[in-house]
């Protein structure tokens, strides 16, 4: 594979966002039928845990047709330097969040997909509400 390769301290997925249409029977499904656990609900979010994962369904936004991923999000195992290391490889940070259980860096992917790079330093606590950077 072309260019060298960057360690940002990537351990795996946090969670990936999906938008759906109609976010009851998306949850009802995965909930149901694949045996997933609701962990939160929200005015505009449902949150599944999937094994240690979590899947976040998002009402798609109105009048979009925007129906798939909205964002992928990998955990880091650690925060000090993050930054510094994503400019040094000339990625697109579009966004930064702090949280009371967790800290994101939101950069512009290929084909315009959003991910988000999420430390959590307690890797138990799970989404509780969530916001991605606009």
């Amino acid at each position: 594979m072309p260019g060298a390769s960057h360690d940002h301290g990537l351990t795996g997925f946090d969670h990936v966002d999906i938008y759906v249409r109609n976010r009851a029977k998306a949850a009802e499904f995965f909930a149901r039928q694949l045996g997933l656990e609701i962990l939160a609900e929200g005015p505009d979010h449902t949150f599944l845990l999937a094994g240690d994962q979590v899947l976040g369904l998002r009402d798609c936004p109105k009048g979009s047709r925007n129906d798939g991923v909205d964002h992928i999000a990998f955990r880091v195992d650690e925060w000090t330097g993050l930054r510094n290391r994503l400019k040094r490889c000339r990625v697109t940070i579009t966004g930064e969040k702090e949280r009371e259980e967790s800290r994101s860096i939101y950069l512009k992917g290929p084909e315009r997909l959003r991910i988000e790079l999420v430390y959590r330093p307690d890797p138990s606590i799970r989404p509780r509400t969530h916001r991605v950077a606009a």
